[in-house]
């Protein structure tokens, strides 16, 4: 029988993980899939706990390379997959019981959807729970109390704003990826939103606020590459900021104005921090950003 969905997974040295991450794609029930693996190189002992995986199960196809990053990683994967749908699972991430059924039965009642995602939850090393996605983003306005999928009004708006969509949640259409190229190797960072924002414009994009995800913030997950990410932001925008509204702009913007207000916060620059955070607070005046200039002007005035 076909497979219905191609599961992709990229690793790099996540030994220590992979054994939850596949588990919870074998709990998913009434759905045929294949798991495409791509290793980029780990160190760790991946490669022969994977190797074994292949080995012992018909659903694993395994591919290496040498330290091409996730970007290669996912963009191979693709190239491989067989099934109609795409969901994408990283390595030290893991599902809820019957993640993909829900998924893929919403796609199938509505093929005009070429993307679908859902709530998630974040946990740490110690396996306790932190916080929700959509919780943290209290400005996206989803129906928490019905888990079922509903289409995204404004998705180009709503996914720029706000950081919704998680990778590992995503469903999506292979032949949407296709013909968006897939993941684009030239942006520094955030390729995945680069990549729902092409995709959305191709057809619908549903959600859940089904928390159907578990997402690991490692220690030294506060990214590194903060420059990296605030530079792809800038480009993102740029390609997408025809078609909005004025009103859908100004969050856009303000948005943009946090990330580096977070940047210039994580610098221990709270003068920067806080011309930035007062942007995005006139911008868009949420709670959220008022509490940013509350915090660089306390921590402004502790330091004079």
């Amino acid at each position: 029988m076909s497979t219905q969905v191609s599961v992709i997974i990229p690793n790099y040295n996540c030994l220590k993980y992979l054994e939850t991450c596949i588990n919870s794609i074998y709990q998913q029930n009434d759905v045929n899939f294949e798991i495409i693996i791509v290793d980029d190189g780990s160190t760790d002992g991946s490669i022969d706990y994977l190797q074994q995986l292949a080995k012992t199960n018909k659903e694993v196809r395994l591919f290496t390379q040498n330290r091409k990053g996730v970007v290669a990683a996912r963009n191979l994967a693709i190239t491989q997959a067989n099934s109609e749908y795409v969901a994408f699972l990283d390595a030290d991430d893991y599902w809820s019981k019957d993640k993909l059924a829900k998924q893929l039965a919403f796609h199938t009642e509505h093929p005009e959807c070429v993307l679908s995602f859902t709530d998630y939850m974040h946990f740490n090393e110690k396996n306790e729970d932190i916080i929700s996605c959509f919780d943290y983003w209290p400005e996206f306005d989803s129906n928490r109390t019905n888990t079922e999928f509903h289409l995204l009004k404004n998705p180009i708006s709503q996914m720029i704003t706000t950081n919704i969509v998680g990778t590992s949640s995503v469903m999506v259409k292979r032949a949407a990826l296709i013909d968006v190229g897939g993941f684009d190797h030239k942006l520094t960072s955030a390729t995945d939103l680069d990549c729902w924002l092409k995709i959305a414009k191709q057809g619908d994009v549903a959600y859940s606020s089904l928390c159907a995800m578990h997402y690991l913030m490692r220690a030294n997950s506060i990214t590194a590459n903060r420059e990296n990410r605030l530079a792809a932001m800038v480009e993102i925008i740029r390609r997408n900021q025809y078609g909005v509204t004025k009103g859908e702009l100004k969050k856009i913007k303000a948005r943009l104005s946090e990330c580096y207000g977070e940047f210039y916060r994580e610098l221990g620059n709270y003068s920067k921090a806080l011309s930035y955070s007062n942007k995005a607070f006139w911008l868009f005046p949420h709670k959220r950003n008022f509490k940013h200039v509350l915090y660089d002007l306390k921590h402004l005035l502790g330091a004079s």
